[in-house]
């Protein structure tokens, strides 16, 4: 179980990775490969830390470990 504050941080980030991603999809500037394939991934990652911080449990970015 994770606390208030951390399920507080992965939700405001999780609407911002959302919205990244949108705006990825809709206004990209790079080329339609790059564009999608980069705007799905944020999707999904948003999405994910939107719902575990909802229902409480670690999200996929939690499960990579500690970064160097």
């Amino acid at each position: 179980m994770i606390g208030k504050g951390e399920r507080l941080f992965g939700f405001a980030f999780g609407l911002f990775l959302v919205g990244v991603g949108s705006y990825a999809l809709l206004f990209g500037q790079t080329s339609e490969t790059w564009q999608v394939g980069g705007g799905v991934v944020l999707v999904l990652l948003g999405g994910n830390m939107l719902q575990s911080s909802w229902r409480g449990k670690p999200s996929w970015l939690s499960r990579i470990g500690p970064l160097p």
